[in-house]
């Protein structure tokens, strides 16, 4: 067994979390404590009436809507990751054509800040060095709560320096009006595994999120200072794993801070509380 997991191991054990796999906060028929939830899409109220003049409210599911990129991931490439993923705040399909740009899908899906995310937004042009004119399309835009938008050009370490990215950002914030406040370039330095696996298991608890967990574990850490172990606070729940599930909403939500956000929540697995957002 790699030593990263024996040691893992041996921190679940000390919090006394040594077999929690099999505690998730749902079943397997999409319940949690008999609250129905959906993998995608969205419930919505109809009000109906029937034969007999009887008004009804029924819940219709709405799949979720089309991406609005202005050109999609190719059906077939060699080594790359390609897909979609769904933005649950605007009901919408947000593609993605490699695992970087999986990770900063991923990584916008988890900011509260952000209300909207644009895949492959229309193209910008600029002028190149040599005077001719050419095109880019930045992989995302994303709209923050104060409306300001942000073009976001992903790209590997090693692809930065031969693909001249940077000159061309440089080149193209001349004409950022109308379309971005500001454009920036984004690589795996920032794109790690370890940040995607802490935004996909965030995306999965706003899924079932449980607003009585939530509010109890906003009571719970009312009075604490500092830094404390994620551990010991969802272990304050009847189960586990809807305390650990309410950590990362609130992590979402901005009340509490991972202490290590370049680590999985797995290998440091301590939180930093932030009063200013309870």
């Amino acid at each position: 067994m790699p030593a990263k997991r024996v040691l893992r191991y041996v921190t679940e054990v000390e919090h006394g979390i040594d077999n929690y796999v099999d505690d998730l906060p749902y079943t397997n028929d999409n319940t949690k404590g008999g609250i129905e939830f959906i993998p995608a899409g969205q419930l919505i109220l109809v009000s109906t009436v029937d034969d007999n003049g009887v008004i009804e409210d029924i819940e219709l599911w709405a799949p979720p809507g089309a991406s609005t990129a202005t050109r999609l991931p190719p059906a077939r490439t060699k080594g790359h990751s390609r897909g979609y993923l769904v933005d649950t705040r605007t009901n919408r399909a947000v593609s993605f054509a490699s695992t970087y740009e999986l990770t900063c899908a991923l990584m916008l899906l988890t900011n509260s800040s952000v209300v909207d995310i644009e895949d492959q937004p229309p193209a910008l042009h600029y002028i190149a060095a040599d005077g001719t004119e050419h095109k880019h399309t930045f992989d995302y835009r994303a709209t923050l709560h104060n409306g300001v938008r942000i073009a976001f050009a992903v790209k590997p370490r090693d692809q930065v320096e031969s693909s001249g990215i940077e000159d061309v950002i440089q080149r193209i914030k001349p004409n950022l009006r109308g379309f971005a406040d500001a454009a920036v370039l984004i690589t795996d330095r920032t794109l790690t595994r370890d940040r995607a696996w802490n935004a996909k298991w965030t995306l999965r608890a706003l899924k079932i999120r449980d607003e009585a967990d939530c509010e109890k574990l906003r009571t719970l850490v009312s009075d604490i200072n500092g830094i404390v172990s994620a551990y010991e606070l969802a272990r304050k729940f009847e189960r586990f794993a809807d305390g650990l599930n309410a950590i990362w909403c609130l992590v979402y939500d901005g009340v509490l801070e991972l202490a290590e956000p370049g680590k999985k929540l797995v290998d440091a697995p301590w939180v930093k509380i932030r009063h200013g957002r309870n």
